[in-house]
């Protein structure tokens, strides 16, 4: 279920703000990835029936705000089960231009968990969270033509220092031998997540559903992830937030995928 996205789906009295949050159901889980800018991923999801303190376990992808900020709109309304994000999630994160630095960081830290006695678990490579479903970082770069770029920076002791996005995971849920990857926004790379995967679980993808980080990609990049995700097998592509207009314009020239975006909302049943 997508609780925020950049726009709204058919469900017009959703808010769309720039950002992402999903509500994910299994068999035995119920699990909120990532939180949206603010207190507007609260409000769609208390208009969709969601209860924050249900809620089992929550997942941040990675310390920007559009995915983290809201959280503690959730956190205010009883989510307090427990946190799992990468190593670096709260590191002071920026976006640069020139003299001008833009503070995009998650608007809270560890001591705000600390107060509010939520158990924060940080995921370095693989963390299994319930049956069948799984938090993964440690992202490894294969592909190097998915680049980060220049202007996403981190702010320590030492100074300033380019954002790899050491921090950045993926959710990973397995149905009947396959897996269905969630992403944040693959700062690291698509490809370069879909390959980690991969190599780990050594299991097909059968869909990768979130922010695809294409929206600055040309088309040869994207013409080029699409042709190695139907390599891989994927069949479903559930996409949306940072994924860009130019990839829903070229959907049509890759008939093999199923594809759909996912606005504020929109539901997808696996």
């Amino acid at each position: 279920m997508t609780v925020m996205d950049n726009l709204a789906g058919e469900q017009k009295a959703m808010k769309a703000e720039h950002g992402l949050s999903f509500y994910v159901e299994t068999g035995d889980m119920r699990i909120l990835f990532d939180f949206g800018a603010g207190r507007h991923a609260l409000e769609n999801a208390l208009r969709l029936g969601i209860r924050p303190e249900q809620a089992d376990i929550a997942v941040g992808s990675h310390g920007h705000y559009d995915h983290a900020a809201g959280y503690r709109d959730f956190v205010a309304a009883g989510l307090s089960c427990p946190l799992v994000t990468g190593n670096g999630f709260f590191e002071e994160k920026y976006a640069r231009n020139g003299l001008k630095a833009t503070y995009l960081g998650t608007g809270f830290d560890s001591l705000f968990l600390e107060e509010h006695g939520i158990r924060h678990m940080v995921c370095d490579s693989v963390l299994p969270i319930g049956k069948g479903c799984w938090v993964m970082g440690g992202i490894t770069r294969s592909h190097d033509f998915e680049t980060v770029p220049e202007r996403f920076v981190i702010r320590d002791k030492d100074g300033w220092k380019q954002d790899y996005f050491q921090d950045e995971v993926c959710l990973v849920l397995e149905d009947k031998g396959e897996l269905v990857v969630i992403v944040g926004c693959s700062h690291p790379g698509i490809l370069n997540i879909l390959d980690t995967v991969k190599q780990h679980f050594c299991q097909p993808i059968r869909a990768v559903v979130g922010g695809t980080h294409l929206v600055e990609a040309d088309r040869e990049r994207i013409h080029m992830t699409l042709r190695t995700m139907k390599d891989l097998g994927i069949g479903l592509l559930g996409f949306n937030h940072c994924s860009g207009e130019l990839l829903r314009s070229m959907m049509a020239e890759h008939p093999e995928l199923n594809t759909v975006y996912l606005g504020a909302g929109d539901c997808l049943f696996l």
